[in-house]
């Protein structure tokens, strides 16, 4: 038999913490039309990247910023926070 520990590789980024119950819960009910479009174009480059988008954690701790990793798809400075996802 092959080796059967596969490492588990994660990824975090910074998002937008009204983000989080779509990317958790598959919930977009709460979003506006350009937010969805934004979170979904995010989705899209992580599938196309890693294979997958499943965010398992989001912490506690939020901040205010400018520059994060949401920006390129048109999100401006919001509160956000730190989200996991395996790949």
């Amino acid at each position: 038999m092959a080796n059967a520990h596969k490492k588990i590789k994660t990824i975090t980024a910074m998002l937008p913490t009204h983000w989080a119950c779509p990317l958790i819960n598959g919930d977009e009910s709460g979003l506006e039309e350009a937010d969805c479009e934004a979170l979904n174009g995010f989705v899209d480059d992580m599938v196309r990247t890693y294979g997958s988008c499943h965010c398992v954690d989001v912490s506690e701790d939020t901040q205010f910023m400018r520059w994060h990793d949401a920006v390129e798809y048109g999100v401006l400075a919001c509160d956000v926070a730190e989200f996991t996802f395996f790949a």
